[in-house]
């Protein structure tokens, strides 16, 4: 809708230059006949060459107008098909991640050590990472993020009911921030109850 406001915008403004430069050309023929009238000037002075390179410059303009709406139709064309491409592989990752529980697990820096998370815990994509709104995720890394979800799914496995506060996760030596709950809670992933403890979403 943006892209067309600005496209019909521009053409106003190029149909409203067109109009100027044939109100110029209208009052010059005028003035020149005028002029010529009363003083008795010959056709070749300088008003027949200023007309001369006004009409030039009209060729000039509408060439620009055609350049600029081929410019426009390119730039739209460009962008529907990254948009296109972009839908087509986020359902790509969406199906693969719904037909398939085997991931290839990423190392995590722990304690300044490289530790491979297990592969029988589910983990987080850097495309759902890039889903959550910025003011949500803010600098969260996804190795941290996915070090903490997999601590959660660990507790959880062994405990199948109940729920954990954020005191209790703190305790456990979880890597909990209020940040992290936020983005697992907007991703759907954990739920918090009444009392604002938190549980995983079966």
């Amino acid at each position: 809708m943006g892209q067309m406001f600005i496209k019909d915008g521009k053409d106003f403004m190029f149909q409203k230059s067109e109009a100027d430069l044939e109100y110029i050309e209208r009052r010059l023929k005028l003035d020149f006949i005028n002029n010529t009238a009363e003083n008795g000037c010959p056709a070749e002075e300088n008003p027949a060459v200023m007309l001369e390179n006004l009409r030039a410059i009209k060729a000039k303009h509408t060439t620009l107008c055609s350049q600029v709406r081929e410019i426009a139709a390119a730039q739209k064309e460009s962008m529907d098909s990254i948009r296109d491409n972009l839908i087509s592989v986020m359902g790509l990752i969406q199906h693969f991640q719904q037909t398939t529980d085997v991931e290839v697990p990423p190392s995590v820096e722990t304690s300044g050590q490289q530790q491979p998370i297990s592969c029988e815990y589910e983990e987080l994509s850097e495309a759902m990472l890039e889903m959550v709104p910025l003011s949500i995720r803010s600098n969260i890394k996804l190795a941290d993020l996915n070090v903490f979800y997999q601590q959660l799914q660990q507790h959880f496995s062994k405990n199948n009911s109940g729920s954990l506060s954020v005191q209790k996760m703190k305790q456990m030596k979880m890597k909990v921030t209020d940040a992290k709950l936020m983005v697992l809670q907007h991703l759907s992933v954990v739920e918090p109850d009444r009392k604002g403890h938190f549980h995983l979403v079966m």
